[in-house]
């Protein structure tokens, strides 16, 4: 890898926190958990203008086609804001996915980038007691049946792209309108304010509504799946970032008996544990993405950059509640914001026991 940002990344990563930084902060997270989104739709519109939208798109289909780690930096810059727009599932899962298929219409593509239309990934197996999805054949049509549980962001989709194996086993990927009959979204809000619905469906598709199928369409699915894991691993690495400045100009700031608490030698060891963990983490961040832009298989690079990041998210997060004492867990100060993003960003990266549990396996073979 290369480690000295290129120029275009620079100018990404400036222009980024500049226009980041001027919408942002505690008001500003607390007013979106009232909106029906849950996120800016101001700030969504301005995410397609600068282009960060059509990042991980082929240029053939009007994207920029750049690389894993103008990704990454850009992800890290979302985190240090917590920004919760649908960056993630719509940029660097489900764009991609929809470039990857000749039959997609070029309008489609065109809107999504836009951000006008929006996208979310249906992939993950229902809860206990519901069927998986599955498509099963029938004349000219195919009926879409079952579950997909926490669709990140599909409260507020208008298309879904939906994991769904043909009777065969055969893996397949379809578009699915939210708006059609059939399709039912149980939406719930996450701890961080970001959005999510468990989806059942049971409708026909026309068979234009199939984007890949086979080995296509799985060794698609698995590079999405795994580039949006390390989006959100950079951006839990970004607000541990945000978190230990926030730690340490409050503990400059904080007078007790007659001294800046920074003074304190107990402050002090958890501003250093808070050093460590962070910049571990990013270590963590570049040594997973190395992993993937190798071309290997990515669960074990993915599998250990989550394990040490979402350990370094608690240690990061809860020192800095800590540092700043009761009030560190009031909706008031921005580190228990943070510290509800860290907590989300580790669940969704399976969190630290399922991953051990991949690297386990990974040992034993």
């Amino acid at each position: 890898m290369q480690f000295a940002p290129s120029e275009f990344q620079t100018l990404l990563v400036d222009g980024a926190r500049r226009m980041l930084e001027a919408k942002s902060g505690v008001e500003h997270w607390r007013g979106l958990r009232e909106t029906e989104t849950g996120y800016d739709a101001e700030r969504w519109k301005a995410f397609a203008e600068l282009g960060w939208l059509a990042l991980a798109t082929p240029e053939s289909h009007g994207g920029l086609e750049g690389s894993l780690e103008d990704l990454v930096l850009l992800s890290v810059e979302l985190g240090r804001a917590i920004a919760i727009e649908p960056f993630v599932s719509q940029g660097v899962e489900c764009l991609p996915l929809l470039a990857g298929s000749v039959d997609t219409p070029p309008e489609l593509v065109e809107s999504a980038l836009a951000g006008s239309t929006r996208l979310a990934l249906a992939h993950r197996p229902p809860h206990g007691g519901q069927a998986p999805a599955k498509a099963v054949r029938s004349g000219d049509k195919v009926r879409l049946v079952g579950a997909r549980a926490m669709v990140l962001d599909a409260p507020s989709a208008d298309i879904l792209i939906v994991s769904a194996p043909l009777e065969a086993g055969s893996a397949a990927l379809w578009r699915v309108e939210t708006s059609c009959d059939g399709v039912s979204r149980a939406a719930y809000p996450l701890i961080d304010g970001s959005r999510a619905a468990d989806v059942t469906f049971d409708l026909e598709v026309s068979a234009s509504a199939l984007i890949l199928a086979g080995e296509n369409a799985e060794a698609a699915l698995t590079q999405a799946v795994a580039h949006g894991r390390l989006a959100r691993l950079a951006q839990a690495v970004g607000s541990m970032e945000a978190s230990l400045e926030l730690a340490g100009t409050y503990a400059r700031e904080r007078r007790q008996f007659g001294a800046p608490i920074a003074s304190f030698q107990a402050i002090q060891h958890l501003l250093a544990d808070m050093f460590v963990a962070a910049d571990q983490a990013r270590s963590m961040l570049y040594f997973a993405t190395a992993g993937l832009k190798s071309g290997e298989p990515a669960d074990g690079a993915l599998a250990a950059a989550s394990v040490i990041i979402g350990e370094a998210g608690q240690v990061v997060s809860r020192n800095g509640v800590q540092i700043h004492g009761g009030y560190g867990l009031t909706d008031e100060y921005a580190i228990s914001h943070h510290y509800r993003r860290l907590l989300t960003l580790e669940k969704l990266a399976g969190d630290v026991e399922d991953n051990l549990g991949v690297l386990a396996d990974g040992l034993r073979l």
